[in-house]
């Protein structure tokens, strides 16, 4: 077996036939120039046949020393231990080349079966995976519960083989009870087009200020967007709210609520409060953005990547009402699983992580906790070296990126 660079057209063959993770695909590689790395996609031929494959995101460090990444690890049978065994041997190769000091895998791979509580439960496990890893010389990471490693480590997951009905009662009565309230004030979700993504990053520098948080610059979005689209592999999806619909329908309310014999003046007063703000938004324009999310396809999966919101008009739930739409969509375009991308295993810590949590939960998806990090070491002293500088070095980059966004 010989492991090779694959041209553009092996490795996407490759990975999107064996349902690789959209972080193993080509596009992948190509938008992570934007951050810094440089790309190398592998395979490994037997007989010339592709057995298993590899996207190598490089990062350059002092001193001609290197790392290499390699999001949620190898395309590859991970059963065949001993396919396993050569791949990491030729990966270890290619990568002492390139004067890497080690390279990193995260496996998007369950670790067990846990409850709601993030308890481990009976189930499935692999656990003879995470051992056999370790004994072909892989280091196990410590076990994290929130977003501190490279890729989340928990996550929701929905089966969308199911039929439609099935899977909106498998939505908890919230999730129901918001997108019934979005439908009533008529809004629309729709698949947006490339000048759309200005109103996606508007939303998201709100979302930024609001959670305290940097994410990407503007220029990040496009580039996505145009490197994920070229083979239909993204939708940004747009959430629009029609004022003038949703002052008739408080009109309708408020002739309704006035014809009952016993008036609710409080109800009523909230309605016609209601009524000004809607009014008042109408005066600067007739239709408004308020939700936006990507949505990423590869092999047989979709992922909820990004999302955002204005707050402004949280009471009528644009969040609910586009992740409710996401789903369905992945269901009639035959895709089997809808990864929601990321949540936490710590229920008792952070409020607001928490509330993303529990609105993550509220879609009848299977929580699912994976088998975590694991560091390849080809250089220990330079090693241990990073790994030192390596929390310095991420502290005053983002304080560098929350600087260049104020």
């Amino acid at each position: 077996m010989q492991l090779i660079e694959l041209n553009e057209n092996e490795y996407k063959k490759f990975t999107e036939s064996n349902n690789a993770h959209f972080l193993q695909s080509y596009e992948w590689g190509e938008l992570s120039k934007t951050r810094g790395f440089i790309p190398y996609y592998v395979g490994l031929k037997k007989d010339n046949d592709i057995v298993a494959s590899a996207l190598l995101l490089k990062k350059d460090l002092i001193l001609g020393y290197s790392y290499m990444y390699i999001p949620r690890s190898f395309t590859i049978d991970y059963k065949d231990t001993k396919l396993l065994k050569v791949f990491t041997d030729e990966i270890k190769k290619f990568c002492k080349n390139k004067k890497s000091i080690f390279f990193k895998i995260d496996p998007a791979i369950k670790l067990h079966t846990i409850d709601e509580n993030a308890n481990k439960i009976d189930g499935d496990d692999n656990y003879k995976l995470v051992e056999n890893l370790k004994n072909m010389g892989y280091t196990h990471l410590p076990l994290t519960k929130l977003f501190e490693t490279s890729q989340p480590r928990y996550t929701f997951r929905i089966d969308t083989t199911k039929d439609i009905d099935e899977l909106v009662k498998n939505y908890h009565s919230k999730s129901r009870n918001a997108i019934n309230k979005a439908d009533k004030y008529g809004l629309e979700v729709k698949v947006g087009k490339r000048d759309d993504i200005k109103e996606f990053i508007r939303l998201m520098k709100m979302t930024e200020k609001r959670q305290d948080f940097y994410s990407h610059d503007s220029d990040y979005y496009y580039k996505f967007y145009d490197i994920f689209d070229k083979n239909e592999h993204v939708k940004l999806l747009i959430a629009t709210i029609d004022f003038p619909k949703v002052i008739n329908i408080i009109d309708k309310k408020i002739e309704d609520e006035k014809a009952n014999k016993k008036i609710d003046k409080d109800h009523l007063e909230k309605l016609m409060k209601e009524k000004e703000f809607y009014q008042e938004k109408s005066k600067h324009e007739s239709k408004k953005v308020i939700s936006a999310a990507i949505m990423v396809y590869y092999g047989n999966m979709s992922w909820y990547l990004y999302g955002a919101n204005d707050m402004e008009y949280r009471d009528i739930f644009p969040n609910y009402k586009i992740l409710d739409y996401q789903i369905k969509l992945a269901h009639n375009e035959g895709i089997k699983i809808f990864d929601e991308f990321g949540t936490i295993g710590d229920l008792n810590g952070d409020s607001h992580l928490l509330g993303i949590h529990n609105f993550k939960k509220r879609w009848g998806g299977e929580y699912i906790e994976f088998i975590g990090e694991f560091d390849y070491v080809l250089n220990p002293f330079m090693y241990f070296i990073y790994k030192k500088l390596i929390p310095i070095r991420h502290k005053l980059a983002n304080k560098k990126l929350r600087n260049s966004n104020k």
